[in-house]
């Protein structure tokens, strides 16, 4: 059997896989993306990922090619990643990089356009050729398929929904705009909104989870302290739900597409506590001749979305080269 790598490479973490045909994950390995340590130790951190999934492959199979799915925006031709702020990368040639180091051809997308082909093509957007994929999670993305096909757009920077402005002169983002959705929306804003709330003397069960270090805060304890009834945890889910719904309802009136998928760790952490207000925030904004048919719903595939599209672009890729 022959099989591709697929690398899912986040803010937080590295997601890779020995893929087969299809959705068949044979090996995976998850770990810190490290991404505060710099570019050198992140790449370390990818090829030794690559390395542990790698070992299970027989002497007679082989591999094809990578895949990768990247933050963005990136330019999937070249593998060039232009900005990256969760990474603090700026002009990272990664494809020529990792060509380099592995001696494989390197296939490069958009990590949440990734995610969206993946969601397409085995989870909650079978049966739909136009959808919209959001991920919130460190930060908030998007990925379009139009037609079947991934919309990059003329430079590969379509999709950039996280920074889409929902607050005309807010918070500052970390791409240097002010307002925009993964400012107000993401795990990194919701960890400063919680920060700035217990400075006041709030939040205090959320607090308690952080071990009484305001520092030690994290997305994942307020979902968690929402999830046990803290009415301040849900609060604050509930306004970065509004905000992505704000969203949603302006793409919705501007693409009409049939299906919203909402992934990531945040979003699947936080579960309707963030995505109601989002459905019903969504629909105040959408224009009443859509408001019946608007679809807002979790992703099927988890974790897995992001490597699975990696996967299937490497794939695709492969056989492309060889007709």
């Amino acid at each position: 059997m022959d099989y591709v790598l697929a690398v899912d490479l986040g803010g937080t973490k590295i997601y890779s896989a020995l893929v087969g045909p299809g959705d068949v994950i044979v090996k995976r390995d998850v770990r810190p993306t490290e991404a505060a340590l710099g570019i050198e130790k992140v790449i370390a951190n990818i090829l030794e990922s690559i390395k542990t999934v790698s070992t299970a492959v027989r002497p007679q199979e082989k591999i094809l090619g990578v895949g990768i799915g990247a933050p963005g925006p990136l330019d999937p031709a070249s593998g060039r990643i232009f900005f990256a702020p969760n990474l603090n990368w700026c002009d990272v040639n990664l494809k020529e990089i990792l060509e380099k180091e592995l001696g494989l051809p390197v296939f490069m997308e958009n990590d949440a356009n990734l995610a969206a082909l993946g969601e397409y093509l085995y989870g909650a957007g079978k049966g739909y050729d136009d959808l919209v994929f959001i991920t919130v999670s460190t930060g908030v993305g998007g990925g379009l398929i139009i037609k079947g096909e991934i919309y990059s757009g003329a430079s590969g920077a379509a999709g950039e929904i996280g920074h889409m402005v929902v607050v005309p002169d807010g918070p500052l983002c970390s791409c240097g705009n002010r307002g925009c959705l993964e400012a107000v929306a993401s795990g990194k804003a919701l960890k400063k909104r919680a920060q700035s709330l217990i400075a006041e003397g709030r939040c205090q069960k959320i607090l308690e989870l952080a071990g009484g270090d305001p520092d030690a805060v994290e997305a994942p304890m307020i979902a968690h302290a929402a999830h046990s009834g803290d009415s301040e945890a849900r609060q604050l889910l509930a306004e970065a739900g509004r905000y992505l719904g704000l969203a949603i309802g302006n793409i919705a009136n501007l693409l009409n597409p049939s299906i919203f998928i909402i992934g990531g760790g945040v979003a699947r952490g936080a579960g309707d506590f963030l995505l109601e207000p989002a459905r019903q925030e969504a629909k105040r904004h959408v224009f009443p001749a859509f408001r019946e048919s608007l679809r807002v719903v979790p992703g099927a595939l988890r974790g897995r979305a992001g490597v699975l599209g990696a996967a299937a672009l490497a794939h695709k890729m492969v056989a492309s080269v060889h007709t």
